[in-house]
This record gives structure tokens, C-alpha cells and sequence, in this order.
């Protein structure tokens, strides 16, 4: 499992502000008024998200934000 430090590596900025909102449980409509953009161009970076963390959909990535928080990435 990918660990939060290489996500950050590997995630564009852009892709780190999405992760992180998402991780605070705002919708993608919610992400995109924050970062300015159409919530088209946020699940695109929600998209790429997961397939960089090889994850499926908004459970998975939960999931694994989930598991780096709690230290479960061993």
C-alpha cells in the first residue's frame, strides 16, 4: 500500500488540495467552489487520485486515507 508521504510525492498539488478536502468530507460540488474550479475537473483529480494510490472510487479512497491515518499501511 502506497504511504501517505509517497502520495504526496506522486499527487500533483492540485491533486493533494482534492485529497485532502475529500478527506475533511466535502462533496466534489463543495471541492470545486473552494478551489475555484467545475466539479467536472475535480473528480477528474479525484479520478486520477485513485488510480495513482490504486484505489477504486470514493470508498476506496477513504478507505486508505482511513489506513495512513491510523497507521494501518504496514
Amino acid at each position: 500500500m502506497i504511504n501517505y508521504e509517497e502520495a504526496l510525492r506522486i499527487l500533483s498539488v492540485a491533486e493533494v488540495k482534492v485529497l485532502d478536502l475529500v478527506e475533511q468530507g466535502f462533496t466534489s460540488v463543495e471541492i470545486a467552489k473552494k478551489l475555484g474550479n467545475s466539479p467536472r475537473t475535480v473528480q477528474t483529480h479525484k479520478n486520477n487520485i485513485c488510480r495513482k494510490l490504486r484505489v477504486e472510487g470514493r470508498l476506496g479512497l477513504i478507505k486508505w486515507l482511513w489506513k495512513v491515518r491510523n497507521g494501518k499501511n504496514k
